[in-house]
């Protein structure tokens, strides 16, 4: 009778203490193969905390793992190689409509990953004329980005383009041009 008794109050002192259960918000998973060499990821966020799991041929490397996730919504993630160094990139593009790029990226070698930092500080410069709607994709060697603009017609999205330079700070998204698409729908 005692254990049943001690154990209640335990759950009961966990809940009162604000014990509550994880919410999976978001979990894809995916692999990039170049030659011999296979890197796994798997990102997810739980109760708006990005999670990334990757490996390189089986073996764990650190990764981005840590970072808020405001309202825990990503909107996809992708791996490719910018750069054409040899080794992928992984791009985890946020959910959340921002002025400010809204993504995380690392760039992984042999036995660690690294962050990819944005020109113009944390969140990259501003792109002109915005109004929301981002979206992201890769075509190429180039990351973009297409967002509504306020003074743009019906169908018609601007964008920036985004190219991976090595710099002396290591590895940064640098604009690469602006412009605006048409798109049907």
């Amino acid at each position: 009778m005692k254990k049943l008794t001690l154990i209640g109050l335990v759950v009961a002192a966990g809940l009162l203490s604000g014990c509550k259960k994880q919410v999976n918000l978001y979990k894809a998973d995916l692999a990039y193969q170049q030659g011999a060499v296979k890197y796994d990821f798997s990102v997810s966020v739980k109760d708006e905390v990005l999670y990334v799991s990757i490996r390189r041929n089986g073996v764990g490397l650190p990764g981005l793992s840590g970072n808020r996730v405001p309202g825990g919504e990503v909107a996809g993630v992708a791996a490719a190689d910018l750069n054409a160094d040899g080794t992928p990139e992984l791009y985890v593009f946020l959910g959340k409509d921002s002025s400010a790029p809204a993504l995380l990226a690392c760039s992984c070698g042999e036995k660690e990953c690294a962050s990819i930092g944005m020109e113009g500080g944390g969140g990259g410069q501003e792109p002109m004329d915005y109004c929301g709607g981002d979206s992201y994709k890769i075509e190429g060697n180039r990351l973009f980005r297409h967002y509504n603009g306020c003074k743009q017609a019906k169908g018609e999205r601007l964008f920036v383009k985004y190219a991976l330079k090595e710099t002396s700070f290591g590895l940064m998204l640098s604009s690469a041009g602006i412009g605006k698409a048409t798109t049907t729908q």
